[in-house]
């Protein structure tokens, strides 16, 4: 072989050896993620930074989505659980059972199968097309079902409940129905009746009022009864004295006179963010539902009430969903009367007046009004 040749095999061997030693060298796909996002032997300061704060980012990132993940997941499964429920509870079609069974004060069979479960289940409510539709249950306190389950499990949802102070006893019933449920991340449980607020409030100009127009009543059955219920209040609640006054309307299940149910409407149409078409009277039955909501920032002391009357024997369901209006002088409570003012620019703000047309209040006669110094727009 010439040296010409020898120098081209050299050579040869020299760049074949090289290209080894760089396939050899090359370090593997985790290796270079790894280099790509940990401190590594030869990082620039730079480098070194950047990837100190990538890292720190993502173990808050896992220590703060984990724990969510974990609550989401928990929700689903509740929910998938209450859900099962649907096709357990089936409400009694025939009038005549449903007529025997109430007039015998005998719990409605349709419950057989959820008492079977349960026996402080109470009753069965369901806003038709939403995600309310939820057996009611009744413990001996309103604390055990606001972290168990109908099977008595301990979760995050809870259960819809009564308050246990109510009695659903055809002699001994309650004027006043409480039931509470929680207001889920996921939109579950009683997190549906948010849109009735919010819904008065989607337009400045003119509110869709969209969740009440399209749902106007409830169905809530108890153990002895079934029943509809037509909605005629939404209000915001307050319950932290720091923050003002604080309307106790869950602690009132029953009314002694005529003058006190009275009183008590008034009040809860006062602070209404809706007036409708519905009319009410001393000896309706009432329906309060109750849920947490959060409108204002940082205050997590509010509630949600919705208000519904029974539906009287021989009445219609229907109701004339296009009169109802938003309540433009509502009544709240000192927070937010600052919280107002800030926004307003202005020193003060407060509640003037009620506007309520206290003519749907038919047992409010004209004696009361001029004592309350109240003049009746219609007549």
């Amino acid at each position: 072989m010439s040296k010409k040749d020898e120098r081209i095999s050299d050579k040869a061997e020299s760049e074949e050896a090289l290209e080894k030693s760089k396939k050899k060298k090359k370090p593997c796909l985790i290796i270079r993620i790894l280099k790509f996002f940990i401190p590594w032997k030869g990082d620039s300061v730079g480098d070194v930074i950047r990837k100190l704060i990538f890292a720190a980012s993502l173990a808050v990132f896992i220590i703060t989505a984990v724990p969510l993940l974990t609550d989401v997941a928990e929700m689903y499964h509740d929910e998938k659980i209450s859900q099962e429920l649907n096709d357990i509870y089936i409400p009694e079609k025939d009038p005549i059972v449903i007529e025997k069974y109430e007039e015998e004060g005998l719990p409605l069979p349709s419950f057989d199968a959820l008492l079977d479960i349960n026996k402080d289940v109470v009753g069965y409510i369901r806003i038709n097309g939403t995600s309310i539709n939820y057996p009611v249950v009744r413990g001996e306190d309103n604390d055990h079902y606001l972290n168990h389950d109908i099977y008595g499990n301990i979760n995050k949802s809870g259960t819809v409940m009564m308050d246990y102070r109510n009695d659903i006893k055809k002699n001994d019933k309650s004027d006043n129905f409480i039931v509470y449920g929680h207001n889920m991340a996921i939109g579950t449980y009683f997190a549906g009746l948010n849109e009735y607020w919010r819904t008065l409030y989607d337009s400045y100009e003119s509110p869709s009022m969209k969740m009440y127009k399209e749902h106007p009543t409830i169905t809530f059955n108890t153990l002895y009864e079934q029943s509809e219920w037509k909605i005629f209040a939404i209000g915001l609640y307050n319950t932290n004295y720091n923050h003002g006054e604080v309307f106790d309307y869950i602690n009132k299940l029953s009314f002694r006179n005529s003058e006190e149910f009275n009183d008590y409407i008034i009040e809860i149409m006062d602070r209404s963010d809706i007036f409708t078409d519905v009319d009410i009277q001393y000896g309706d039955d009432i329906l309060t539902l109750s849920t947490c909501v959060w409108p204002y920032p940082d205050n997590e002391y509010i509630r949600l009430g919705v208000f519904a009357r029974k539906v009287r024997k021989g009445e219609s369901k229907k109701v004339n969903v296009d009169v109802a209006k938003v309540n433009a002088n509502v009544k709240r409570w000192q927070w937010v009367y600052d919280y107002v003012a800030k926004q307003m620019g202005v020193q003060s703000y407060d509640w003037s007046y009620s506007t309520w047309d206290r003519s749907k209040l038919l047992s409010y006669t004209q004696e009361e009004a001029d004592e309350d110094g109240y003049i009746f727009p219609s007549r």
